[in-house]
């Protein structure tokens, strides 16, 4: 058994102390599976080095009377200066192990090949991790520690990692800590949620997700990240970067995940498109929101989020073969409107996704819902994002909108027009008090993609002013937005020429 007693931990900073742990306390028998849930910076490593005895608490107690692990994934016990195999022989002989043996083992578990003769201050964090978990598995603890395994390797990894876990050593111990809810409910048989230094143990996983995720939500901790965003293709990456870290963004796509893996159409679709609606640039996961909306039989929807996927920078190949399956779905042609891959360069002559509709459709038709079918034809027949902005702009609904400007004759396409019933993507309602940053972050986006690079000392200025979508373009127009857009500045042009016209008719 494990047994920790009135557990505290504080660090002693330059701006004070810092309470990580507060009274922390409870027993861990043999066969027990202990799962941690808690947001980035609560003292889930804390505890689990603790435990381990890599470090010591600063008050309390912890006994052991079985043999615990170091936390798995966790390489700082490595000598950096030696190498892998080194360091084998190194935990080999404190163990009292049989080197020849272990090596063979490591070498074929973690598949570092010739790095394992390289010093390990050479590896990659992820090399590190697996080398850690490798050589953890050759020495047979009765209690594993795992901080974040599930983060190390691909899926084959994955799954090796697990069959040696949870399959060869089923009866052991095991304190899990991982931001993924699903793998802590699949392999634990108690929970708990450390949040302000508290620790609070639950025997029913959903009433400790539950309270978790309404830390999560009332509580969201801030993405420090403070890097400019000056065009388009900074926005894309910048996304990538930031939703990793915004711990609501990775509940909600995760909770998708799980969702999707019970067959849960609907509910997973939810969960994606409230992720998505935090981060709409954010590649990944319109992938995912394809997968489940094509599982669900909303096959224009899909193909939405599959053209969205592509054109932020997923490779095309890895889509391709279900974006057919969307449009067999709705007996269209692939070959008559291809599946287009991201293009780099100024934002006007890169490939539109879904996002870039809803944006404009926010400034242009002064609509905050846009329908999925409106939204298929568009990316379809827009190329660019300049044609996309220069066809919403030919719309009627722009003359609705803004009935200052000039009305044009207008040409039909006669797009192919998918239906699928309802077609609003289902949006996420903002967080209680994260109403105003759901607005500003739309702002902040079309100003981005909107003013040049070299004009973004406007951006500021936009966005003071902006405050909904009925004047957000009078002033996008007046700050000088799109002025590299060729298309849509020959369309501007033409509008300004046909309204002197008229004037000097009248």
């Amino acid at each position: 058994m494990i047994s920790l007693r009135d557990v505290h931990k504080v660090y002693h900073t330059r701006h004070g102390n810092k309470v990580v742990l507060d009274g922390v306390g409870f027993d861990l028998k043999m066969g027990e599976k202990l799962g941690v849930l808690g947001r980035n910076g609560a003292g889930k490593s804390t505890l689990i080095r603790l435990i381990s005895g890599a470090e010591l608490p600063t008050s309390g107690t912890i006994e052991r009377h079985m043999s615990v692990s170091w936390p798995l994934a966790f390489g700082g016990a490595f000598q950096a200066t030696l190498t892998g195999i080194d360091n084998i022989r190194f935990i080999s002989r404190i163990y009292n192990q049989d080197f020849e043996r272990n090596l063979a083992f490591v070498e074929d578990f973690a598949e570092l090949g010739p790095y394992l003769r390289e010093p390990v201050r050479t590896y990659s964090s992820g090399m590190r991790a697996r080398l850690a978990f490798a050589i953890s598995m050759i020495i047979e603890f009765d209690c594993f520690l795992i901080d974040e395994v599930g983060a190390v390797g691909d899926a084959r990894f994955h799954a090796r990692c697990n069959f040696e876990l949870f399959q060869k050593r089923a009866d052991r111990a095991m304190i899990i800590i991982s931001h993924d809810a699903a793998y802590i409910r699949e392999h634990c048989d108690r929970w708990a949620v450390l949040h302000n230094a508290k620790l609070t143990l639950y025997d029913d996983f959903e009433l400790a997700y539950g309270d978790f995720r309404i830390q999560i939500g009332l509580d969201p901790q801030p993405v420090d990240d403070q890097r400019p965003v000056t065009s388009r293709r900074a926005l894309v990456e910048t996304s990538q970067h930031r939703s990793l870290q915004d711990e609501r963004f990775m509940m909600l796509a995760r909770e998708g995940d799980w969702r999707r893996d019970a067959g849960q159409w609907s509910l997973s679709e939810e969960s994606y498109a409230a992720a998505l609606a935090l981060y709409p640039y954010e590649r990944s996961r319109w992938g995912q929101h394809g997968h489940v909306t094509r599982a669900n039989g909303l096959h224009a929807r899909a193909e939405a989020s599959y053209r969205t996927a592509c054109a932020l920078g997923v490779p095309v190949q890895d889509v391709h073969d279900f974006w057919v399956f969307t449009m067999a779905g709705q007996s269209v042609d692939p070959q008559r409107w291809p599946l287009r891959g991201y293009v780099a360069g100024p934002a006007s002559s890169q490939v539109p996704g879904r996002p870039d509709v809803e944006l404009f459709a926010r400034i242009l038709w002064c609509e905050d819902r846009t329908d999925d079918g409106d939204i298929v034809d568009l990316l379809r027949n827009n190329a660019t994002c300049d044609e996309l902005l220069s066809a919403m702009l030919q719309d009627q609904r722009f003359d609705a909108a803004h009935p200052g400007w000039p009305k044009i004759v207008r040409t039909d396409q006669n797009p192919v027009r998918p239906s699928d019933g309802p077609r609003a993507l289902p949006q996420a309602d903002a967080p209680d008090g994260d109403e105003e940053e759901s607005v500003a972050g739309w702002i902040r986006d079309i100003c981005v993609i909107a003013l040049p690079e070299s004009e973004q000392d406007e951006t500021q200025i936009s966005l003071s002013k902006i405050r909904t979508m009925e004047n957000a373009w009078p002033i996008l127009a007046s700050a000088g937005a799109f002025s590299d857009w060729p298309l849509t500045q020959s369309f501007l042009r033409d509008m300004a020429g046909s309204q002197t016209e008229s004037r000097s008719q009248a």
